[in-house]
């Protein structure tokens, strides 16, 4: 017996259902950022291996990399973000800042998928490079609300900033290096809860001052203005943690300036992601038709990993939606769009005579704008009418002998059955 054919792990193959909705996803989110200004751009799956390595930390283990045929060391790209930087310092001379762009690409990742995670998956992004403002933070956060109401899904945007986390380490008489412990400790906080927190910093040997300091950390909660106040007490005071907590402030008014219901943004001390790079502004989402599984859009502000061709550092904030973990959430939340064909007129085929004709009301309809399929055999009307209906194609066009004499057709809806004669 022959091999079956087998799907490698962690891939997956889009039947045209599955498509067609992924599609729809893909159009309002895109829509959506078209709305804030950004702009379209792509990049290679494959970029040199220099260009990825070092830019991840231990997650660089998870690269797909290779020698290619030519002898080049290459890799296929782990996200959208560091390409982009590629982009500004090749062509950052040509580019009007700040640069809005959005991108919708595979990127490939030798992980042990969990739920909804893939090996090779689809990542949405939107970015601002060049601009350092509260104003690009709030259109970032505006981006994700908006997109996510476009798609009916309830969300709630957890906010922290990695100023925050910084002024916890140095509370706690910790460097940045003695402190990774502490904020990769409290990352897994909404998994482990506190005491998985306090059996971690106790294993790791940090004093028992620490794990008391990083518990009244973790214990702030309320309104965003009182978790911010809270901070501002807690933790040591210096001129870059005021600045920070009154930018997290200003952003929260302009977005109750927007019109954004309060509710739909926390404060967050937990989030502590990307430790290698995010410098200011950090933020994840909350899907609240299932809060358990966990963010769908995610991102930050990393001012320190892309830079002109100049060599300095260009500001940069931006998020990134997982087409893929988004279908699941929908998907296990019943919240998925029911697929419509986009094939929308079905030519049922009488006599292959009749193909002249058949073919001349194809083009015209299609130059309307309107999908147009012949049906390629000459089988039973019936059959053929049902070959219609379960492709869930809303026209039939039935043009048979006694039609053409009359040079007429009958357009059939094929969801009321009603019928008229053109």
């Amino acid at each position: 017996m022959e091999n079956q054919p087998k799907l490698l792990s962690g891939f997956q193959d889009f039947l045209p259902d599955r498509m067609i909705v992924r599609s729809q996803l893909v159009e309002t989110i895109t829509n959506e950022y078209k709305k804030f200004g950004y702009l379209p751009q792509e990049t290679p799956a494959l970029e040199y291996a220099e260009l990825l390595l070092g830019k991840y930390g231990e997650d660089e283990k998870l690269i797909y990399e290779f020698t290619d045929k030519g002898e080049r060391h290459v890799a296929m790209r782990y996200d959208l973000t560091v390409p982009l930087g590629r982009i500004i310092q090749m062509y950052g001379n040509e580019l009007a800042f700040p640069y809005r762009r959005y991108q919708i690409g595979n990127v490939w990742r030798a992980d042990r998928p969990g739920k909804g995670r893939y090996r090779e998956f689809v990542q949405i992004d939107a970015d601002i490079i060049g601009d350092d403002s509260v104003v690009s933070d709030t259109e970032t956060l505006l981006t994700i609300l908006n997109t996510m109401s476009a798609l009916n899904i309830d969300v709630t945007l957890r906010i922290n900033s990695r100023q925050i986390l910084n002024a916890l380490t140095k509370t706690c008489n910790l460097s940045s290096k003695e402190g990774i412990g502490i904020l990769r400790s409290i990352d897994k906080f909404d998994k482990i809860g506190w005491e998985g927190v306090a059996r971690e910093l106790s294993s790791l040997d940090y004093s028992n001052q620490v794990i008391a300091t990083v518990k009244q950390y973790l214990d702030i909660q309320g309104t965003p203005k009182e978790v911010l106040a809270g901070l501002r007490s807690l933790l040591s005071p210096s001129e870059t943690l005021e600045n920070d907590l009154a930018r997290l402030n200003e952003t929260l008014d302009l977005l109750t300036s927007a019109g954004i219901d309060a509710s739909k943004v926390t404060v967050d001390p937990s989030i502590a992601r990307g430790l290698d790079y995010y410098t200011g502004l950090i933020f994840e989402t909350v899907f609240n038709p299932d809060p358990n599984f966990g963010s769908i859009c995610s991102g930050g502000r990393y001012d320190r990993l892309i830079k002109y061709p100049s060599g300095e550092f260009a500001p940069a904030i931006g998020m990134s939606i997982g087409l893929d973990r988004l279908f699941s959430a929908m998907s296990t939340t019943g919240l998925l769009p029911e697929p419509h064909s986009p094939i929308q007129a079905f030519i049922v085929n009488f006599d292959k005579t009749l193909l002249p004709t058949y073919f001349s009301v194809a083009q015209k309809l299609r130059a309307e704008g309107i999908s147009t399929i012949i049906n390629p055999n000459t089988n039973k009307i019936a059959k053929q009418l049902k070959n219609a209906s379960d492709r869930d194609i809303p026209f039939t066009i039935i043009i048979g002998p006694d039609e053409t004499k009359n040079n007429n057709a009958v357009v059939k809806n094929m969801t009321t059955g009603e019928q008229i004669s053109l």
